[in-house]
């Protein structure tokens, strides 16, 4: 174990036993009341029912300010009847023409008006479900996991509510079936953990609650109020079955000829299952799934940059219970997964254990490769089987302890990962949490050849000293030497961190460490050989209620990177200021002070000491946003500096500046607009500072949504990059294209009934060039359809 380890741990039990454990404050607790009769979801409240309801004021300000009384008043109704629980929220206003509400698809609605509830339905105070809806009754969904410090709104459950503006405010119900939660069943009395929110933003944007958040308590879940009954309560038969039919036409221009196109129109069916086997175990199955995603990930300029982007899971298969495969380490990063012919997945919880598994197929393979100094993208072009499974156990109320396993195969390949991890909360404001992890890989033996730049890849041999690359010949790249391995190899990663987080201050120490020979390939991994000690804190200043700020910040971290020869990668100096206002407004200004090493000089080796040149990057920015009025959002970013030029292997001059506009010009309309600029100059051969390259892209979006189920979208992005070809001190000029520019464009129309009964239909096309923007020629174009139904019982 490395020396920053061992300094590492003495750090956490020093502290720790500097601690006494601290309580956490008693909450407002309640009963839910068992009802019987129809309700009907219209945000009207006549049934007779609701007068039986459980009323629970919400009436503290959690954030901005600390635990203050509201100055607005919202009531909560709640109540079940054995299969659904029903909230109500009467939400008042002296203004109702200043709520914000916007017809939104689902999950878009953050910065509208907004009332909801979180619950912890086993009442651990590990996860729980997040339900939010807007005063036209849009939904926000998603989970809140304490144990990974995580929030998504990625899940998505099938629920009713509806929202109605009105003189005093507006009203929202909500229906929650029990059958989508999962809850011990065989209790006879359910106690579950339940905060009800409102969000009111005006001049501030109020989080109003029925409970007070200790804000040196990071722990929000371990605050909920209590709430019992429930029962009756019953999951029922939790079944549903959702058929789907995909079909689409693609053109492409033939590489030949352009003036043929190359045709392909394709039409799939498949079947998904959702099943409840018992109430503490879900199996989830797809048939000849159609894991398309419909909306496309977010653009984003990829010039200068040396590894992989991350893009987050959309598909409904793969992010019901995700949560249930999370841990320190992103080890199950299923956009790997591309097209598979079947997919599995159980996952169930029982008293203090839970679990997940899932198994499915791959049409081809493709294999994120990792490094210290750039990571790529491989393909084997051939079926591949992958399945993971994930084990946790909260060992008592402070201890969690988890295990995980994942395995990818296909011909000549394999990558088996076996880790523990764990997470001790010692009490209200330090947490250390642990995970160590060993892999098993073997590479097809012709595997490096995808990253060698020879015309002839089967040419391509290993490097050797009768072997040499030049500079317009075999370029082994680090990427080719970490796929030289022709036997098993092994490695091991772990990571340590202890936190600690109180109303004013927060410190941390962490140690990540992944060997040269880990692999982590169902997951998203993309550094090994190497290791990094970090350390820093955070000073807030709260401001006294009713003033234009809300709170103030300095924020400062140094940490240091090295490989396994303890050969030094990267050394690094952070600290910024950060500023909450009125209006939602944020202010954030950074300096960096960075020593790295550029890309390796004998392109062979994997040595950094000798091979490489030490740069030292000072870097600076200021991003700002802001919410003037309603309905509109403005961000600002501005950044410069010194920068490596990777390519070129230098110390260049970045410049970038990258703005939004989001403005809900009515009820209905939409419109977002995202501009990035991105240029780096550098000195040329006759020592004369020269620009390297230009790149803009432009992002626009527009949305008509016609009610709570329907929209029709427009997309159009644009990508300009201009690069100098003279200013390539390693690259022929010929081989450096000059000027590139892409045009996307999408229109959408979607109606939603539930998240799993949908219609799509839309067309996309892309239009490229290296020359003038008048001059850009269409490459491809899609017209697509997609129908599905749930059918539940």
């Amino acid at each position: 174990m490395s020396k920053h380890a061992v300094l590492f741990a003495f750090l956490i039990l020093f502290h720790h036993s500097s601690y006494a454990y601290q309580a956490t404050i008693s909450n407002k607790n309640f009963n839910i009341p068992t009802v019987k009769g129809e309700i009907t979801i219209d945000a009207k409240l006549d049934e007779p029912q609701w007068q039986m309801a459980q009323r629970v004021d919400i009436n503290i300000v959690t954030r901005p300010f600390d635990n203050t009384p509201s100055p607005i008043g919202t009531e909560a109704l709640l109540m079940e009847d054995g299969g659904t629980f029903y909230i109500a929220f009467v939400a008042k206003d002296p203004d109702p023409k200043k709520i914000r509400a916007f017809l939104k698809d689902r999950d878009r609605a953050w910065g509208n008006d907004l009332v909801g509830i979180k619950i912890d339905t086993y009442n651990e105070q590990r996860s729980a479900y997040r339900f939010m809806v807007n005063p036209l009754g849009v939904q926000i969904d998603g989970i809140e996991n304490e144990v990974t410090n995580s929030e998504s709104d990625a899940w998505d459950g099938i629920w009713h509510s509806a929202g109605e503006i009105n003189e005093q405010g507006y009203i929202v119900e909500m229906a929650l079936p029990l059958r989508m939660l999962n809850f011990n069943e065989k209790l006879e009395r359910q106690t579950w953990g339940i905060e009800l929110v409102r969000f009111y933003p005006r001049e501030q944007n109020l989080r109003i609650s029925n409970i007070k958040l200790l804000r040196g308590n990071k722990c929000e879940i371990c605050q909920l109020a209590k709430a019992t009954g429930f029962q009756e309560a019953k999951q029922g038969n939790n079944l549903m079955i959702t058929p789907s039919l995909v079909a689409s036409s693609d053109e492409t221009i033939n590489e030949d000829d352009d003036t043929l196109w190359d045709k392909d129109n394709n039409v799939e069916a498949s079947l998904d299952l959702r099943w409840g086997i018992t109430p503490d175990i879900l199996l989830n199955a797809t048939l000849n799934p159609d894991f398309s995603t419909v909306e496309s990930d977010n653009a984003r300029l990829n010039i200068n940059n040396n590894f992989a982007l991350f893009n987050e899971e959309k598909r409904p298969f793969f992010l019901d219970n995700a949560d249930y495969f999370d841990s320190n380490y992103n080890l199950v990063y299923t956009r790997n997964i591309n097209a598979p012919n079947y997919g599995g997945k159980l996952t169930g919880r029982h008293n203090k254990h839970s679990f997940g598994v899932f198994v499915t197929d791959d049409s081809s393979t493709n294999i994120l490769i990792p490094g210290n100094r750039s990571s790529s993208i491989a393909t084997i072009e051939d079926e591949s089987q992958a399945t993971a499974f994930r084990y946790q156990n909260n060992y008592n109320d402070k201890i969690t302890l988890g295990w995980i396993s994942t395995l990818r195969t296909a011909q000549d390949y394999k990558n088996i990962v076996n880790g523990v991890d764990g997470r001790v909360r010692f009490n209200d404001e330090d947490v250390a949490k642990f995970q160590f992890v060993q892999s098993n890989t073997e590479y097809p033996d012709d595997f490096y050849q995808q990253f060698c730049d020879v015309d002839n890849q089967e040419e391509c041999q290993p490097p050797s000293e009768n072997n040499n690359c030049d500079l317009y010949g075999c370029d082994y790249n680090e990427s080719a030497l970490r796929t030289l391995e022709n036997d098993n190899f092994k490695g091991h990663a772990y990571k340590l961190s202890y936190e600690h987080t109180d109303s004013a201050w927060h410190y941390f120490a962490k140690y990540n460490e992944q060997s040269s020979g880990f692999r982590g390939d169902l997951g998203f991994i993309s550094r090994v050989d190497f290791n990094k000690f970090v350390t820093g804190g955070q000073r807030r200043w709260y401001a006294p209620n009713n003033t234009w700020w809300n709170d103030i910040s300095i924020y400062s971290d140094w940490d240091i990177s090295h490989n396994d020869n303890g050969e030094l990668i990267e050394k690094e100096f952070d600290i910024n200021t950060q500023l909450r206002a009125k209006y939602e407004s944020y202010i954030k200004l950074s300096y960096t002070d960075r020593e790295q090493v550029g890309s390796r000089k004998d392109k062979s080796s994997l040595a950094i000491t000798g091979n490489t040149d030490l740069f030292n990057e000072k870097q600076w920015a200021l991003f700002s946003e802001i919410k003037p009025i309603l309905g509109l959002y403005v961000n600002f970013h501005v950044s410069g500096g010194d920068a490596i030029d990777y390519r070129n292997n230098r110390l260049g001059e970045k410049q970038q500046l990258s703005s939004k506009i989001s403005w809900n010009i009515n009820k209905h309309l939409e419109m977002k607009l995202k501009q990035t600029y991105r240029s780096l100059d550098a000195k040329n051969r006759q020592n004369i500072n020269d620009n390297v390259f230009i790149a803009r892209l432009t992002d626009f979006r527009a949305t008509y949504q016609f009610n709570v189920m329907s929209f029709l979208r427009f997309s159009f992005i644009y990508n300009n990059t201009h690069r100098n070809p003279d200013n390539y001190l390693y690259t022929d000029p010929d081989d450096i294209t000059a000027r590139s520019k892409s045009l996307s464009s999408e229109v959408l129309y979607a109606y939603k009934i539930n998240p799993q009964t949908v219609f799509y239909l839309g067309y996309s096309s892309h239009h490229g060039t290296e020359e003038d923007f008048n001059q850009l020629e269409r490459d491809t174009h899609r017209g697509f359809l997609k129908f599905s139904y749930a059918w539940i019982k």
